[in-house]
């Protein structure tokens, strides 16, 4: 379950305790993401509350094909979509810092490596 909360992953990267410098830029890029998508759908408070609401948005799992397509759907309406596509766009970083291929592993693994 990943109910690591953002304000606890900023205070993560904050006090620098990742193993890895991937680990942590990947905790970066997901606070970019939550923050980018704000409040525009609805509000998210931990990593579980966010995969799930992405999953919801792609209808599906969460990975670099689905993102794909939801970008391409928001560009079609930039203006409108302009918050969501910047939120897609970081989050489609996070799969150049990882051989995995799912969002939610991907968070999964985040909390793991994280627990205290």
């Amino acid at each position: 379950m990943n109910n690591l909360t953002f304000d606890k992953l900023f205070d993560l990267i904050e006090e620098n305790r990742f193993v890895n410098e991937s680990d942590k830029k990947i905790a970066e890029k997901i606070l970019e993401a939550e923050n980018d998508w704000g409040d525009w759908k609805t509000s998210v408070n931990n990593l579980n509350e966010f995969i799930i609401v992405l999953e919801r948005e792609v209808g599906g799992t969460v990975n670099k094909t689905s993102l794909n397509k939801l970008l391409k759907k928001y560009n079609r309406n930039i203006t409108q979509n302009m918050w969501e596509a910047e939120t897609v766009c970081s989050l489609l970083e996070i799969f150049e810092l990882t051989k995995e291929t799912e969002l939610r592993k991907i968070f999964n693994e985040l909390t793991e490596k994280v627990k205290t």
